[in-house]
């Protein structure tokens, strides 16, 4: 018969957890990112990206293998679009859209043999602050509290900590409510659309 020790046992799991918590902590990656937005609304006749943004977040990565690992983020992403008068072509029309949401991606990044590394996927985002004004007088946009997009860019380590981004974000779901008279398409849904481009940089903790 053995003589089970029940203390010894309980010290063997607890050790047994702090091992497995420790090997799973390896895997995780957590940091800190910042950088520039340029964004456009698609149907809003408006085009180019000429809405300055910014965008600052921090993320948390899980390390899948050698060459490829999730990432999720929370940050906050300004959007929206803008209109300045062309006196060539007799354009006096000033717009602009300020949209500002958290936003949360899911991306799979995958490291090239080239240190470049390639990371797309879907993003979740809440509008927390909207403003919108046509030749200087404000008025109230109808705008959806929740959208969903796609991401999908290129990252390049610059140190061992730091990585320098470039990324697309493009939204599926009309931003508003109510149709428009310039509405576009896109997949199952039609209205204006998010459409941004962006760098950061993102430090490692």
């Amino acid at each position: 018969m053995f003589n089970i020790n029940m203390k010894q046992t309980y010290t063997v799991i607890l050790f047994l957890f702090f091992l497995s918590y420790a090997s799973v902590a390896q895997k995780f990656q957590g940091g800190i990112a910042a950088g520039l937005v340029g964004s456009q609304v698609a149907g809003d006749t408006y085009s180019g990206y000429n809405k300055p943004g910014a965008y600052t977040g921090i993320w948390v990565r899980l390390a899948l293998n050698d060459r490829s690992s999730l990432q999720t983020e929370l940050s906050y992403f300004q959007k929206g679009s803008r209109h300045n008068p062309d006196e060539e072509k007799q354009d006096y029309t000033t717009y602009l859209m300020r949209l500002g949401y958290i936003e949360m991606p899911f991306l799979y990044q995958l490291n090239l043999k080239n240190k470049i590394t390639f990371e797309a996927g879907p993003s979740f985002s809440f509008l927390i602050h909207s403003y919108e004004e046509l030749n200087g007088l404000e008025y109230t946009g109808d705008f959806r509290l929740f959208n969903t997009s796609l991401m999908a860019g290129v990252g390049y380590p610059i140190t061992e900590k730091l990585s320098a981004h470039f990324r697309m974000d493009s939204s599926i779901l009309s931003i508003r409510k109510s149709l428009v008279s310039e509405a576009k398409s896109r997949i199952f849904d039609q209205g204006q659309y998010n459409d941004c481009i962006l760098f950061f940089l993102s430090y490692k903790l």
